[in-house]
């Protein structure tokens, strides 16, 4: 699958991502802890990462990656055991993607790839909590949500 053109390059080289997300944005995704980190998974190894946590129900858990090594056509291979659908998040191409087989509120968690720059890709998870409170589709919203929000800002930072 062909990726849209981008409408500009937003490098993320450097960028935290916990930067990424105003006290505004913060607010509206009922967030009120943001913790940086390193991702541990084998593909983006060190990697800079921000975990967006919520004191109150419904829970809320979102991870920002800011990934540096490839760009958002991985997801689109076939290669990965997700599924995965084309959409637009702040006017950029992104792939949203689940674990293959996950529907209605068996998910555990939906994230958005959005395609920011060459060979890079901002990643944004939203996570069902332990009482699997969201469905599928929800998930997938929020973590569209979050993305266009952290690309907004990101916007301003170039």
């Amino acid at each position: 699958m062909s990726v849209p053109p981008r409408p500009a390059e937003l490098r993320l080289d450097g960028v935290d991502p916990c930067a990424l997300f105003t006290s505004a944005q913060l607010a509206a995704l009922t967030v009120e802890r943001k913790r940086p980190l390193a991702s541990s998974t084998e593909i983006y190894q060190g990697m800079r990462e921000c975990g967006l946590f919520s004191d109150r129900p419904p829970f809320a858990h979102y991870d920002a990656l800011a990934v540096t090594n490839e760009g958002v056509e991985a997801w689109f291979t076939g290669k990965r055991n997700v599924q995965t659908q084309l959409r637009s998040v702040a006017g950029f191409a992104a792939a949203t993607y689940w674990l293959a087989g996950a529907s209605g509120k068996k998910a555990v968690d939906c994230s958005t790839s959005v395609d920011v720059a060459e060979g890079q890709q901002l990643i944004v998870t939203f996570d069902n909590t332990n009482d699997r409170t969201f469905t599928l589709e929800q998930l997938c919203q929020k973590a569209e949500q979050a993305a266009a929000m952290a690309v907004e800002t990101l916007k301003t930072l170039k």
